[in-house]
């Protein structure tokens, strides 16, 4: 195989396809996307391409050719000043050279249409001086040749142009066929102009069949001297209607011409190695480690013990006794090589170029298609809950305390919001819609919820069982942060880049301190309420305080190796800073209200007949006497579910007024955290509002929320890629276009191509499994490890 075919770099430079043509695509500003064969574009600023070119003296980088070679330099400009470059461009002389200088870097181009000039010979003897000295003072920089067109007007001839492409080619220093940067001169193609605004003249001057035999020849050239042709430039142009050219029909428009800088920037500029996090896997050779090797090892003995145990088995040959005691031991590393295997698939993945990787681009249509889906996947598998409930007998004949009715935020339900939040999630993040505010805004809602029901299932617990064990306090943490913690040591991350553990992690901590100090406090509702100050107060305050978290991160990166910022975890952990609290509050009200006398409250009412039964605990009996006709008892109830829908509803609304005034993400979170509560108080009311929506749930739902925790994880590496910076392809279906489906035609209106949709189905249902089983083994882990600690 070709050295640099296994870093990407030839499917860059030969190939790829426009995630955005005009033709297909409403976007008011198209070209902005080009997705390479089976890799994902690093983006270029001015300071990479800074650092790219180099300084003037330290490196020379000239542009030798024609009128095409010189829109490619003037795009190059543009990276490093575009206001600038736009003022020269404008006062050059066309047929002349160019020298361009930004700060300490320089670009030169030189107008040698014919390819004869002495400047390009002095060059390409530079650059043989230079190859022939590794050590001296210069290094070698960009050469990049193009011509064509002229060698197609007067009495010139392509077999003018082969002669001259042959004398440039042998006179370039032998090229390093490891090298993927400045040491490897390029050759642009011949753009085949738009010949419906040529004039006639040069129509049948610049013919096809003349233009297509230059490029043949310039194929044979790459073959023969091992010389990169850019055929990815041809491939933005080929067979594409005229809003591909200016008015000359001869040179791209300038959008266009800024994707060809970056696609040369990344043929020339990547250097073959980069780290975490990965924002493009073109012309990039993944850097390996000691710990992934070792991980690797690891795996590979944990699988040998037990397929050596399990052929032992099957063959009858230990003894039942000494077979029982092993097997203690094998069904601890079963679940650890299910572990083991998620990682090393996650590596191949994220890690090697196994898997091709494509870059995002958001579509209303892709994302509407996802959440319609998700709609339909849930009611198709609405169910009744199985649980009962329980309540003590009135008598021992009493079969009335015997009801299949749930309670508020049951397991069922919480599982099933879970559930559809992680599949809005997942969808999010694959369409790219991080870039719509709205959708943003929906996001920040969700996290949120799970906040919110951490709150509320905890405090339960605690107000519930009284149990502030250790015991508790690991098997949580440890459940919780198994994966997140695993897969930093095998990516190369930090364990913060998958956030929701972390975060989740610490409330439930807060949550657990809040509860545990001064617990007798719990019981009694107006101390209770005042801890719940007390903690929001504290932790408000220490959210400020930037120094409090520098220490932790500190040591977390010198001896775990943990790359942690204190300023993105206090971010992270402010934006949705009270909505724990509420979550803890509403937890203790509902228990208390339901629970909190020796008079059974009936389960088999709504939450509004619960909350007129708590009322009549509380009144006098000669209140009660007054308000107990059927009448006034039937129109309270009314008054009161209708009270409770439309606070609900008044909060929803009060919530997008204020949100929808906030037209940055930035103001969107300092509101997120005061307005958050009142959408999500308002879904669990709604959502619990009578006794059949109690009672129903979406199984496929509930199966998602119960390995949300997996799917939110290993989204970043098995099912997204480049560390979320794009998507994960199989490369089965073709190269991913959004513009072309399998046989070159539309196949979903101007959204992902079919073979962008395969991959999804396919690599999404592995994904999910793959979760499933991880849960699953993470919970045998977990389990070992606690009783290991706490036997």
């Amino acid at each position: 195989m070709d050295e640099r075919s296994q870093d990407k770099c030839s499917a860059t430079v030969n190939g790829g396809s426009w995630l955005d043509p005009a033709p297909t695509n409403r976007s008011k500003t198209p070209y902005q996307k080009w997705q390479p064969d089976g890799c994902i574009l690093r983006p270029y600023g001015m300071e990479r391409v800074t650092q790219c070119l180099g300084t003037v003296g330290e490196q020379e980088n000239v542009f030798i050719g024609d009128s095409t070679t010189r829109q490619l330099f003037w795009a190059v400009a543009r990276s490093l000043n575009r206001k600038r470059a736009a003022q020269e461009n404008s006062k050059a002389s066309k047929h002349a050279d160019i020298t361009f200088t930004e700060g300490k870097t320089s670009i030169d181009f030189v107008w040698d249409p014919l390819l004869n000039g002495s400047r390009t010979s002095q060059y390409i003897q530079d650059a043989r001086n230079r190859a022939s000295d590794p050590d001296g003072h210069k290094k070698s920089g960009f050469m990049v040749f193009g011509v064509g067109l002229w060698f197609t007007l007067e009495d010139r001839s392509v077999e003018m142009f082969k002669d001259a492409v042959d004398r440039i080619t042998d006179q370039l220093p032998p090229p390093n066929r490891h090298s993927r940067g400045e040491h490897r001169p390029l050759i642009l193609p011949i753009q085949l102009p738009y010949y419906e605004k040529l004039d006639k003249h040069h129509r049948e001057a610049m013919s096809a069949e003349k233009l297509n035999a230059m490029n043949d020849y310039l194929q044979e050239i790459s073959f023969n001297h091992d010389i990169d042709i850019a055929g990815s430039f041809l491939s933005m142009v080929m067979d594409l209607p005229s809003t591909y050219y200016e008015s000359t029909g001869r040179h791209v428009l300038s959008q266009v011409a800024d994707r060809q800088a970056e696609l040369f920037f990344n043929m020339r500029c990547n250097n073959g190695v980069q780290s975490y996090p990965f924002e493009g896997t073109c012309c990039l050779h993944y850097k390996r480690s000691w710990m992934q090797f070792m991980i690797i090892v690891a795996g590979s003995a944990l699988l040998l013990a037990v397929a050596l145990f399990d052929f032992q088995s099957l063959l009858g040959i230990t003894s039942s006794g000494t077979s029982q005691n092993v097997e203690k031991h094998v069904d601890i590393l079963r679940p650890l090589l299910v572990l083991w295997a998620a990682l090393l698939y996650s590596y191949t993945a994220d890690r090697t170029h196994f898997f091709n990787k494509l870059s995002k681009l958001y579509n209303t249509q892709d994302f509407t298609i996802f959440c319609i889906g998700i709609v339909i996947s849930g009611l198709a598998t609405i169910r009744r809950s199985g649980a009962r409930i329980t309540l003590p007998p009135k008598s021992p004949l009493d079969k009335s305390h015997v009801s299949t009715d749930q309670p508020v935020l049951s397991r069922d339900q919480t599982d099933e919001w879970k559930g559809w939040m992680q599949l809005l999630i997942l969808a999010y993040h694959y369409t790219g819609a991080s870039k719509i505010l709205g959708i943003y805004k929906i996001i920040r809602l969700l996290v949120g919820s799970y906040l919110f029901m951490s709150g509320y299932g905890h405090a339960a617990y605690f107000y519930q069982k009284n149990d502030y064990s250790m015991k508790r306090v690991v098997g949580v943490l440890v459940r919780l942060n198994l994966l997140s913690c695993a897969l930093p040591w095998t990516m190369q991350t930090d364990y913060l880049f998958y956030y929701f553990a972390p975060l989740i992690s610490y409330w439930y901590l807060i949550i657990y301190g809040t509860m545990r100090v001064k617990s007798g406090w719990n019981k009694h509702m107006p101390l209770f309420l005042l801890k719940i100050i007390l903690a929001a107060a504290t932790t408000t305050a220490i959210h400020t305080q930037k120094w409090i978290f520098e220490p932790f991160c500190i040591i977390a990166n010198k001896v775990f190796g943990a790359k942690w910022e204190a300023k993105e975890w206090l971010f992270r952990v402010s934006l949705d800073q009270y909505i724990v609290y509420v979550g803890m509050v509403v937890s203790v009200l509902y228990i208390r209200m339901t629970k909190g006398s020796s008079t059974p409250t009936p389960l088999n009412s709504n939450i509004s007949t619960r909350m007129h039964t708590r009322f009549n605990q509380l009144v006098s009996p000669e209140i009660r006497e007054r308000l107990s006709s059927p009448q006034v008892r039937q129109i309270a109830m009314l008054l009161s579910q209708f009270a409770m829908l439309v606070a609900s509803v008044v909060a929803l609304m009060v919530y997008w007024g204020i949100a929808g005034t906030k037209n940055t993400k930035t103001r969107s979170n300092q509101f997120h955290p005061y307005i958050s509560p009142l959408p999500i108080l308002a879904f669990a009311y709604l959502r619990n509002q009578n006794q059949f929506l109690r009672n129903h749930y979406s199984a496929f739902f509930a199966w998602i929320g119960k390995i949300s925790l997996e799917t939110f994880v290993l989204q970043y590496h098995i099912w997204l890629a480049a560390d979320t910076k794009g998507l994960l392809s199989t490369g089965l279906f073709g190269n991913g276009g959004m513009a072309v489906g399998f046989s070159g035609t539309r196949m979903i209106g101007d959204g992902m191509g079919a073979a962008r949709w395969a991959d999804c189905v396919v690599l999404g249902a592995v994904f999910v499994f793959v979760s499933w089983k991880v849960a699953g083994a993470t919970g045998v882990v977990t389990g070992a490890v606690v009783k290991a600690f706490y036997p």
